[in-house]
């Protein structure tokens, strides 16, 4: 991958990630119920804007497109060089889920029995959106990446319903191009697309899993392309953020309520553009911008599945706490000094939480890698006719000197890839 590519979307993630838990925090700890009614000043209508549930709604549709360029492509690049990848990409995400995953959803355990069982003011556990998510059932749905689609979140961790898309989307882009992937033999390619398919409807019936799997499709499909549509990275990236303007401003209120389809089509049109932003950046001039270049964007970036896999029942306890100590018509108030001062001291603790507790699980991704490649057994089916043709005729050219002039020619040539 092109560094200046590595390095927008490392400050994606965390700027992503970040959106995410200021919108969640302002909900939960600010009250500007009045902005639309009364004046304030120039820094709330900032906040206002930005600490939005639109933004962080497109910043989460933002990691599908990235995911889809960055996992999806890869199949697509293994598929095209006829590769035997299933194992190691198995094995790859598989750990990428899980090693974060099973750790937020016992932590979530603990969090929110804490919360309902010692608090004196716990209303928030009780509330109709946390209704049956407690019980043993729901975690171990969880656990199998149900949540949303056949079983709810588990406790207060809504979040997680996006992690679940993720997984399914991991098994089944693979499955169903197992077709094309002509170095596996026909038994192992039709039967791979037909399981595939079977898991596809199987889990259909959530409307965001069909939708977020277009999504991120588009981002697959946008490493394919060997040239960028827009040659200007800046003004692939104005187009962008120029387009998330009228969709923060427009998609909301009354406006959303009359007109629902506007959400389906400003989350496909932010997707496209976003794809449109990252492909421009594949190809754009190697020297970047500068204000990418600084280290922290990668150390950020490192934790923010952590940030985003855990920040919700920490909020959710410490807006019990607050309710507990000032009263739970303190927080519904309208915005004081105070109320403001609370906002980034919550936030502060879920960061901090979140850093401590990658440096337990996100930060052993790797780790957790080389153990199940080392672990677990090799299978390698034999390979297809086709294939095993392929591979005669290169030892054939091989022996006739012709092996080398081919890979000259290879690397002769460029690499449309780009992965």
């Amino acid at each position: 991958m092109p560094i200046i590519l590595s390095q927008m979307l490392e400050a994606y993630r965390w700027i992503g990630a970040l959106l995410v838990l200021s919108a969640h925090s302002t909900n939960l700890f600010v009250s500007l119920h009045d902005i639309m009614t009364a004046p304030h000043a120039a820094p709330v209508y900032v906040w206002w804007f930005a600490a939005s549930f639109e933004l962080g709604h497109q910043a989460v549709l933002g990691f599908f497109v990235m995911s889809g360029y960055l996992v999806g492509g890869s199949v697509l690049a293994s598929i095209r060089k006829g590769k035997d990848f299933l194992r190691e990409y198995a094995i790859h995400r598989f750990a990428r889920i899980y090693v974060v995953t099973v750790p937020a959803l016992i932590l979530t355990f603990i969090v929110d029995s804490f919360g309902r069982n010692f608090l004196p003011n716990a209303d928030f556990y009780d509330l109709p959106l946390f209704a049956g998510h407690y019980s043993a059932s729901v975690f171990i749905g969880n656990v199998l990446n149900f949540q949303e689609i056949h079983t709810p979140t588990y406790g207060t961790n809504s979040p997680l319903w996006s992690l679940a898309c993720e997984f399914w989307y991991y098994i089944t882009f693979p499955l169903l191009l197992a077709p094309l992937a002509r170095n596996y033999p026909n038994w192992f390619r039709y039967g791979g697309f037909a399981v595939g398919v079977a898991v596809f409807l199987s889990l259909a019936s959530a409307p965001w899993f069909r939708f977020g799997f277009a999504l991120w499709v588009i981002g697959a499909l946008a490493s394919l392309p060997i040239r960028p549509l827009i040659a200007s990275r800046w003004g692939a990236l104005a187009i962008y953020f120029a387009a998330l303007v009228p969709i923060r401003l427009l998609v909301r209120g009354p406006l959303l309520a009359a007109h629902p389809w506007l959400q389906d089509a400003a989350d496909l049109l932010s997707s496209l553009l976003l794809a449109n932003l990252m492909l421009t950046v594949r190809y754009s001039p190697p020297e970047g911008w500068n204000a990418l270049r600084p280290q922290f964007h990668k150390t950020l970036a490192d934790f923010s599945f952590s940030l985003y896999s855990i920040h919700m029942p920490i909020l959710i306890l410490l807006r019990s706490i607050e309710d507990s100590v000032m009263g739970p018509e303190w927080a519904k108030q309208l915005a004081t000094p105070a109320h403001w001062a609370t906002l980034p001291a919550a936030m502060g603790v879920c960061i901090v939480a979140a850093y401590g507790f990658s440096r337990l699980t996100e930060a052993n991704t790797g780790a957790a890698r080389r153990y199940l490649s080392a672990a677990l057994p090799r299978f390698t089916p034999a390979i297809s006719q086709a294939e095993s043709v392929r591979v005669f005729s290169a030892k054939v050219d091989a022996g006739f000197g012709l092996e080398s002039t081919t890979k000259q020619k290879s690397l002769s040539g460029s690499n449309p890839e780009g992965l």
